[in-house]
């Protein structure tokens, strides 16, 4: 390598490093002036006091109430979210490096700063593995959507772990496609820290995975994920269960997160309990449709249905959330992709409509919390618009989409 650019590299190291300090400085001072980090603090305290201040369990009552004497001031009381871990018990090291200080302010703005590193990352990522390369005007508009759209920005602000695990999921399509399905395992199973989020994603990777005999990619998430939840039953045997007892509390107090629960808020539960099974015989439906010619199909196929099925989750019946949002990131790329190649390339139309989602996000999480309909707030207004339509375009997409091949 020529000493040109070793200092070009050096150069570049340095200013990406300004630059995550700059972004660490603002994050830093929005965590200061602005509460939230909610879910942030949930898993980072239970980390902090199993692995420094002499905890055993993070799904104990101990630990649950010191989490909450830090959220409420005071135990939980009815209409207050419990201090409960509700994740995998080898989540904790994610957050362990977060944990060597006692400072929250610092540890959200140093997770803040990786979750926006982690969307930034998902979108090169994710246009690598499409081959799409858009101007730089849809670039930016695709960096500023995926930080600052209602959707996105919640989850950032929360701290909620869905970003990453958003990123070991693409992390594990693109070595896929590189043929390095020994790392595509290690990732499959790491972005399991919240399996709720990726749970149908992994049986997807596991039944191409086995048409297409590429044994390593289950072979090698196999033995990652045996190790992760071995490694808890050595240091808590009465992980799982507390888990799913914690996983079950939470789904009962947090915000209603499956279309029954949603549509129980704005409607009598009969006419809720039909529709949401109505979505859940739909969801089924589609993702046979989408799922079952993957298998005779090359990467470019599972790609396309790896996006779709992040995008139709929400209506599926399992337990979802906003913060979960940014897994439908390639599904937005795959549209542009598409949509790029059909309007010849009307970049200024495709830059509008992401700056457009921004605003329409915001007016959707504002009606959510303002408007009031037969006496009601129409709460939950938010929850559906970017799934609905992200749903449509892929549809009328249909077959005629580039990658399905």
């Amino acid at each position: 390598m020529s000493e040109n650019k070793k200092q070009n590299y050096i150069i570049l190291a340095l200013l990406i490093m300004a630059l995550i300090a700059l972004l660490f400085f603002a994050n830093y001072t929005f965590a200061k002036n602005q509460p939230g980090g909610t879910d942030f603090l949930y898993r980072w305290l239970p980390t902090r006091l199993v692995f420094f201040e002499g905890y055993e369990n993070p799904y104990s009552d101990k630990v649950e109430y010191q989490v909450e004497l830090v959220h409420h001031g005071h135990a939980h009381q009815e209409d207050e979210t419990p201090g409960i871990f509700a994740y995998p018990y080898y989540t904790m090291a994610v957050f362990l490096p977060f944990a060597f200080t006692e400072n929250f302010l610092l540890a959200r703005a140093a997770w803040m700063t990786l979750m926006e590193l982690a969307h930034i990352a998902i979108i090169l990522i994710s246009l690598r593995i499409s081959g799409y390369k858009p101007t730089k005007s849809i670039l930016i508009a695709l960096i500023f959507f995926s930080l600052f759209s209602a959707e996105f920005l919640q989850a950032l602000v929360d701290g909620n772990p869905s970003s990453l695990a958003a990123l070991f999921a693409v992390l594990s399509l693109f070595f896929i496609k590189k043929k390095s399905d020994r790392w595509a395992g290690v990732f499959l199973a790491l972005s399991t820290i919240k399996p709720q989020l990726v749970i149908l994603f992994f049986i997807l990777i596991w039944l191409w995975a086995f048409f297409k005999k590429r044994w390593e990619i289950i072979s090698s998430s196999l033995i990652t994920l045996s190790i992760l939840l071995g490694t808890s039953f050595i240091l808590q045997p009465s992980w799982l269960t507390e888990f799913f007892k914690d996983v079950t509390t939470y789904t009962g107090v947090a915000s209603p997160s499956t279309p029954r629960a949603i549509l129980s808020y704005w409607m009598p539960t009969p006419y809720a309990n039909v529709i949401a099974s109505g979505l859940t015989i739909f969801s089924i439906f589609a993702l046979y449709k989408i799922w079952a010619p993957t298998s005779s199909k090359g990467f470019s196929a599972l790609f396309w249905a790896s996006s779709f099925t992040f995008v139709i989750m929400p209506f599926t019946g399992i337990t979802s959330a906003k913060s979960n949002y940014i897994a439908m990131v390639p599904a937005v790329i795959l549209l542009l992709q598409y949509a790029n190649e059909k309007l010849n390339k009307k970049d200024a139309l495709l830059s509008a409509f992401l700056w457009l989602w921004i605003f329409l996000s915001w007016l959707f999480f504002y009606a959510g919390r303002n408007w009031v309909l037969g006496g009601n707030l129409i709460y939950f207004v938010d929850f559906y618009p970017l799934p609905i339509l992200l749903l449509t375009l892929y549809l009328f997409m249909g077959r005629s989409a580039p990658l399905q091949t």
